[in-house]
């Protein structure tokens, strides 16, 4: 290992993963592994690393051989946990189940184990098992935060809200010391059980409070920066004689924007399609891109001609490799990656690939913001963390992609951009529908339709939304939330009802 004792390359992988190269981080990890296979802390990271390449039967092979070493109960959980949330993250949702069920009947009392099973059960869509294994562990005197959460989840939309509010409550006032993880969960949890009884004071109060239990640092100032360096990087004239990678089927189509606008839906619609594959929200345009920039201490300053030919070659090669291989061989004409933060890259998608399509999936600010805010993002999306700082970042999501969208439409580029309003989608379905699958090269299907009969899981917060009918009562939120928005209209300015 270069130089570097195992303490500082286990925090330079996980920094490496933090930032999306993955990749990189494998070099590390594989390293650390061979040293040391059955460090609990090590395996869970290397296994980690492993699945997010998509690599799911060797990370299974390599957790499953260090578990024959490792007896110590909390090491187990860490391990088995990672490996399961892995196996999800690769489609692999019923072998992940199945591995937690084991794992409970040698360790029955683990809230964590109790509380991941009942997580993958909610993506499965089997809520009934998920309030069952609540109910059962609190039956056995097992009382905990985050197995509340869970039944609090499943029971959203029920008429056992107000048992799951009492239950977390109950919890959250006992005097007992529980760790910012539960509580967090705990907190959001009950803030939707608020939300749905109406209760928008205590909601807004409950939301604020898990934030608080998982802050992290936004920082204004640097992403400024670096919105104005693509800004001032990324010109139509750029792209004027240069040669760019040879086109193909499927077509790749980038579905972006912030998260909760509706990427999910819309990929949803797409991939219920018999010639649409749905590939995820993937991580592998933003790993690409640092790939393609090695070194650079800004490389968001570099524009279309500063990246090597050979290089973008590659990396659409890479591309188009690995997600025909996630679509298999069902003779797909169009396969969509719906990472929302694409919208930093859509430079580089122009560049690396000329025959894609776009489609910018938009919401009301104030409604996009909210829902990010009431959402457990991870600290990737730091600026969710406070309103106002959400409404900052969102002014610069906007300026980034009104700049691109532009950019790209010149004809010396060529990327057609698709802005797909949510709240267009929700008042006329069909017509949107029709319009989108027209962008991307799709006839027609009814299927489309009936997107939440597919029995497609969505490993994503949008889960629970994509298995029912478009519905109305996320449009216009922000009123019922008039009172405690201010920061956050602070921080939007001028977008607000944009």
């Amino acid at each position: 290992m270069p130089m570097l004792g195992k303490k500082e390359a286990f925090d330079q992988a996980k920094k490496l993963v933090a930032q999306g190269s993955v990749r990189a981080a494998y070099q590390t990890t594989q390293q650390l592994y061979a040293k040391d296979p059955y460090f609990p802390p090590i395996v869970a990271l290397h296994v980690s690393v492993i699945m997010r390449l998509g690599k799911p039967e060797e990370g299974a092979m390599i957790a499953r051989r260090s578990l024959k070493h490792i007896t110590h109960k909390p090491h187990r959980v860490a391990v088995l946990n990672t490996l399961a949330e892995g196996l999800t993250r690769t489609g692999n949702l019923d072998d992940a189940i199945s591995l937690l069920r084991d794992e409970i009947v040698r360790q029955p009392r683990v809230p964590s184990l109790v509380s991941g099973l009942g997580h993958m059960l909610l993506l499965s869509g089997n809520k009934e098992e998920a309030i069952g294994i609540v109910e059962r562990s609190v039956d056995e005197g097992m009382k905990s935060l985050e197995a509340s959460a869970i039944f609090g989840r499943a029971v959203l939309r029920s008429d056992r809200e107000g048992e799951a509010i009492e239950m977390i409550e109950g919890l959250l006032n006992d005097g007992q010391k529980h760790s910012p993880s539960s509580v967090r969960k705990a907190q959001n949890s009950i803030g939707h059980l608020y939300d749905r009884a109406g209760r928008y004071g205590e909601a807004m109060v409950a939301f604020t409070a898990a934030k608080e239990h998982s802050m992290a640092a936004y920082d204004d100032a640097s992403v400024l920066g670096q919105v104005e360096s693509l800004r001032g990087a990324w010109k139509a004239e750029g792209f004027e004689g240069l040669v760019r990678p040879e086109t193909g089927m499927p077509r790749p189509v980038f579905i972006l924007g912030m998260p909760r606008s509706g990427t999910t839906l819309t990929e949803q619609i797409i991939d219920s399609h018999p010639l649409g594959f749905g590939a995820g929200e993937l991580g592998l345009i933003s790993e690409l891109f640092w790939r393609a920039a090695p070194g650079k201490s800004d490389p968001y300053s570099l524009g279309p001609g500063d990246f090597e030919p050979e290089k973008i070659v590659e990396l659409a090669k890479v591309y188009r490799q690995e997600t025909m291989a996630m679509a298999g061989d069902g003779g797909v004409e169009v396969i969509t990656d719906k990472a929302p933060m694409n919208f930093w890259h859509m430079g580089l998608i122009a560049l690396a690939f000329p025959d894609a399509r776009i489609i910018h999936c938009r919401r009301e600010p104030r409604d996009n913001c909210l829902s990010c805010f009431f959402e457990s993002l991870n600290t990737i999306h730091s600026y969710s963390y406070g309103l106002e700082s959400c409404g900052k970042f969102y002014r610069h999501y906007r300026s980034i992609t009104d700049h691109f969208t532009t950019v790209l439409s010149d004809d010396r580029v060529g990327v057609p951009i698709f802005e797909n309003q949510y709240e267009d989608t929700v008042a006329d379905q069909e017509g949107k529908t029709r319009a989108l699958l027209d962008f991307v090269g799709l006839e027609f299907d009814e299927a489309c339709l009936d997107f939440h009969k597919s029995g497609r899981v969505a490993l994503t917060l949008s889960n629970e939304q994509v298995r029912q009918p478009i519905y109305t009562s996320s449009t216009k939120r922000y009123e019922r939330y008039a009172g405690h928005i201010d920061d956050l209209n602070k921080g939007l300015g001028d977008l607000i009802g944009d």
